[in-house]
Parts: C-alpha cells; structure tokens; sequence
C-alpha cells in the first residue's frame, strides 16, 4: 500500500512484430464498445470483463496476479494506477490476452496482457467537449481536437479531474499505518499532441504527454505528487508483404513522496523524498508473412531519496542500474485447412549492477548480479465444425525481482518496509484449452486452464507497532479453473453478455508447512458479470450490469482471524450498475448524454487491505462533438 516503485532511467532497443501470435482467450475492446459503455474510466470498463481482477492495485487474469499492461507498445508495469492515467476518449482500442504472455511481453505478463492503443491524429476537423460530475463531488473535464492540412494530421487532448474518496479504510482495520482521518482524493491534470503524416508506404508522428497527479490517502501528510513527461516518435515503412515500423519514447517521471510516522496521534509530516523514474525507449517492429522477430536492450538506472521532515537529515537511498537484453520471435503455419499452428519464444537477460544503499548511515554497494530466462508459447486452434472452433496451449513465464524489492527500506515509527536481497525470479507454467461455438443470434465460449508457480512472489503484510511489510518467496503455487462466456440475443433490441470464471488457487509447497493448501490472496473462486442491454430506442441505450465476486483472502496465511479477532479476508457482494446513454444530432454535431448509477443497492462491501468501497454513485456526462 505504501511502497511506489523507485525511479527508473531505460535506454531501449527493441525489434518487434505486431501481435500474430494465437493468444487463446484474447478479447477487443474497440472504441464503439467504449463509447456504449461510456466509462469514467478504463479501470471501470475492464472490471466488467471476464476474469478481470484489480484487487490490491494490480491487475490479475485468471487468478494470475501478474498481468503486462502496455499503451501503444511500451510497458506501463502491471497496476490499475498506471491504467487510468489513459483518458477512455484517447482509446481507439484494448486487446485483453488471457493466459502466459511472457513469451512476447516478457515480465510481468504471467498471466497475460492488456494492450492499449490510443487515437491516433486524423485529417477530420472535430472538437470533442466532456463534462463529468458524481455524487461523492468527483469531476472532470476533457477536450479533444483533431484536424489536418498538408498531409500532416493534428490531434490534442487534455483533462482536468478530480476523484473523491477513491478509497475507503475499514473502521475495524488493525493497520495504524493506514488509518484515515480525511476523505481520499486523487487530482489529475494534463494533456497531449500528436501528430502524423501519412501516404501510401509511409506513416510518420510524433507525440507529447504531459501529467500532474496528487493521490492522497486520508492524512494530511500521508500523499503523493506525481510528473509525468513522455515524449514519442513512431512510423511505419511498408513494401509489399514486408511491414517495418519504429517507436522511440522518453519518459521522465518523478514522485514526491510526504509521511507521517504511521500513526492517527501525530499526523505531522515525519519523511519526505523523491523517486525518479527516466526511460528512453526505442522499439522497431518487423513482418513478413507468418514470421516475426525482435530484439530488445535496456539500461535502467533508479534512485530513491528518503529525509526526515525535521532537519533534513538522509535516511535512505538507492541507486541502481539494470541492463536488459531480450529476443524474441515467432512464427504461424496454416495447414490441413482448418489447423493453425503458432510457435513463438523469448528470451531475455537481466544485468543488475552500480547498486548502492544508503541505509543507517551507512552506504553499501552490492555485487553484481546476473538473471536470465528462456520462455516459450505453442499455441495450436482447429476450425473443427463451421460452428465449432478448438483451441488449446502451453507457455511459460517468469517475474524478476527488481532493485525495489530486493534492496528498498522505509523505516517510520509505525510502519517498515522491509528489503528482502535473497528473493528469487517467479517462473510459471501455463497450460489451457477451449473451445468457442456460435450461432445464429449468439456465441459462447469454455476454457480450462492452469497455472503452476515456482518461488511465487507475494506481499506480506503483518500488523503491529510497526506494522511491517516485505516481499518474500511463498514457493509452489497453482491456480485452475474454467472460465465461460455467452452473448446471446433475447429480442430484437434485447441482448444479453455473460461470463463466468472459476477459479481454485492452492500453495503446494511452502517452507512453512502452515501454509500449504492455502489459497492465494485476493482470489475469489467465483466471478460472474452479466449484463443486459436494451437498444429498441433511437439513439437510447440502456445497460444492466451485475457484478459477483465470493469470498477472498488478503493474503496467504488465510487468517480468517487474527490474534486481535481481525478478519483478515473479504466477504462475498454483488453489485448492480445501471446506464443510460442518449444521443442527440444536428447539422454533423452531436451530443451524448449519460447517467449512470453505480452500485444501485448501496453495498458497501469489503475489497482490497481493509478497504470498503464507496456505496451507491450516481454520475452524469455530457459530451458535445462538433
């Protein structure tokens, strides 16, 4: 909850392909969808997909708590934060691949992928006005313009918003630390310009990004600010069956971070310190035929300043370099007629070296360190029936530990962070296999599928005085389950999505023979969404949304009850949302209207650490096109 990642400085070379490989279970979001759904925000559109979890901050597939989150080609890590600093206006669309993807996505994609790619700049003249309010008093306001002249296209958006009581602390919470005195608020504003040149064999831009967040968590001194610069070159050559484009991006990040010493009886600012996080990205994709290929070169370097408030005086720093390598490639094979077959790996190489520690007075540097992993997918469909398509595969993944989590310390007087220089790299195994059936009016769709860990990484939280916090190596892990999926069309106008994940998660072997048979933290075995939709009137749309999830651990040890009578798990909700959207045009303007009411029933169900969520919200939405 405390811990945000140490600055970063990359240099990035990267030969890659478009994404050709059978990713079993993927799912798109195109910007019609988004525009049905009228989200406030991304995290809120992709809650409501199957399997699709966001407890703790990070997001998980399938019971899998590492998933790659990429906006147009570049990694964004794996947290729901990182996710709604994307605008839903700014998204022409999302590709959710369910299952191991490290053989294209590298770390941090064991349990798959959501790639984000945004509207590029058009020669259509527009101007997009939105205007967002809710009540719990959160707001924004957006713009986007887009245009052209010359060949050159232009296309600016920017935001300014602010999210009230984005998160809740139970009143029994047994985290000092954590407790909260004021409501939460997270601040954002922003904005960026692109701009692209086309013609026959050539594609050509440029983009500019810039970000101020302030996220406070309840305290008056228990918050962060954020910057966010991010400067981007792209193009595309093509010739004939030969397709070969480059990205360069740079990004330079800083976060300030304030705390109090982690208590509610002296909430005076105790620490303060910025984390920097600088990243210089080159990628250079390639096609042809059924066959890719790619490189990919990193320097990263980190640096993470802690001083007391009082006097100035360094308590903590670190500074770090990682060298990356990696390579990767793929290729797919029709045959028989109705097989396809897909066969891709990745390889890559981690150099952690220049790691020195400021800690207690002390400063330390340490050895070099060397890690390296080799991960390979086959993914296999079989066009069975003209109704029936089948579909199975098996792929590998891993998670290295980065200089944050072996070396980083926060040491209040109630609350620890805790390094841990000993952790190990995750590496998963990942089979699954489906199948998909449509007919007239509907679709639907069944897969199996399993994941085993080895040297599982996971938080762990113990509460006290100090509450303390590390990462440690849990060991052996599974998770299975089936996941099933229908649309199906009632009535004419009347339509009706639903899916369904099962999902039974397990540590199989543990140093700690407690713990084995345990289930994972934040794992419900039961997962379902439903949703009606209703279209039969003129540009009028309505949605019903039903939202389950059974009940799941916070971490582990599967404390249904501390020593203190804490219940360290959170209970089974269901939720319902209701939207309404309704647009009005003239003359090529237009204007929609939306109102949606979420959590229509006022549950203020438990989520996350010792979280509650808001209750019932209702929000309206205005959005001019001219």
């Amino acid at each position: 909850m405390d811990l945000t990642r140490a600055g970063l400085t990359a240099v990035c070379l990267v030969v890659t392909a478009p994404v050709l490989f059978a990713d079993n279970g993927l799912e798109v979001i195109t910007t019609e969808d988004i525009e049905r759904e009228k989200p406030a925000s991304l995290m809120e559109l992709l809650r409501k997909r199957g399997g699709v979890g966001d407890s703790s901050g990070a997001l998980s597939l399938r019971g899998v708590p590492k998933v790659a989150l990429y906006v147009d080609g570049f990694s964004r890590g794996g947290s729901v934060f990182e996710l709604d600093k994307v605008k839903p206006q700014d998204v022409a669309r999302i590709e959710i691949v369910r299952g191991a993807a490290s053989n294209r996505y590298g770390a941090d994609a064991l349990g798959g992928a959501i790639i984000v790619t945004t509207v590029q700049a058009k020669p259509k003249m527009s101007l997009g006005l939105v205007q967002g309010y809710d009540s719990v008093d959160s707001h924004y306001s957006r713009a986007i313009a887009s245009g052209g002249q010359n060949g050159i296209d232009l296309r600016a958006s920017f935001e300014d918003s602010l999210s009230n009581r984005w998160m809740i602390q139970r009143s029994d919470s047994p985290l000092t630390s954590l407790a909260q005195t004021q409501a939460t608020w997270l601040a954002k504003r922003g904005g960026d310009i692109k701009a692209a040149y086309r013609n026959d064999w050539l594609t050509a831009g440029a983009e500019l990004n810039y970000l101020e967040q302030t996220r406070n968590y309840g305290r008056p001194n228990y918050y962060n600010e954020y910057t966010t610069l991010r400067p981007r070159l792209f193009s595309e050559i093509r010739f004939g069956n030969l397709k070969l484009s480059g990205k360069l991006m740079y990004e330079d990040l800083r976060t300030d971070v304030y705390r109090d010493s982690g208590n509610v009886s002296d909430l005076a600012l105790y620490m303060q310190g910025p984390e920097t996080e600088k990243n210089f990205n080159l990628e250079v994709q390639g096609e042809y035929g059924g066959f890719n290929a790619g490189l990919v070169y990193a320097v990263n370097q980190a640096g993470i300043e802690q001083n007391l408030a009082d006097g100035g005086r360094r308590l903590f720093g670190m500074k770090s370099t990682v060298d990356r390598i990696g390579v990767f490639g793929g290729y797919g094979l029709d045959f028989f007629g109705d097989w396809h077959l897909d066969v891709s790996g990745r390889y890559d190489q981690y150099d952690y070296s220049g790691i020195s520690i400021y800690d207690a007075g002390l400063e330390t540097h340490e050895a070099d360190a060397f890690k390296q992993a080799f991960n390979p997918k086959l993914a296999l469909s079989w066009k069975a029936l003209s109704w029936l398509s089948l579909r199975g595969s098996a792929a590998t993944g891993f998670v290295p530990p980065d200089p944050v989590t072996l070396y980083y310390r926060q040491t209040r007087p109630n609350y620890l962070i805790l390094p841990n220089p000993g952790l190990r790299p995750e590496q998963s195994t990942t089979l699954d296999f489906g199948f998909e059936t449509a007919w007239q009016g509907g679709k639907a769709e069944l897969t199996w599928f399993y994941t085993r860990w080895t040297d599982k990484m996971e938080r762990l939280v113990t509460a006290g005085t100090p509450t303390t916090q590390q990462t440690v190596n849990l060991g052996a892990s599974e998770s299975q389950g089936l996941e099933f999926s229908l649309q199906q069309g009632l009535l004419e106008d009347l339509n009706l999505s639903f899916n369904y994940t099962l999902t039974a998660t397990q540590i199989t072997k543990s140093l700690d023979a407690a713990y084995i048979g345990n289930e994972l933290a934040y794992q419900p075995r039961h997962r379902i969404n439903a949703v009606l939709t209703y279209t039969g009137i003129k540009d009028l749309t309505a949605r019903l949304n039903l939202h389950h999830e059974s009940e799941q651990y916070m971490d582990f040890r599967n404390l249904r009850r501390d020593a203190a009578g804490n219940a360290w798990y959170n209970q089974a909700y269901a939720t319902l949302d209701f939207l309404l959207t309704k647009k009005l045009q003239w003359a090529g303007n237009g204007v929609n209207l939306t109102l949606a009411l979420n959590n229509l029933t006022d549950n203020r169900f438990q989520k996350s650490l010792f979280q509650v969520d808001v209750g019932r919200v209702v929000r309206g939405e205005i959005e001019v096109q001219f």
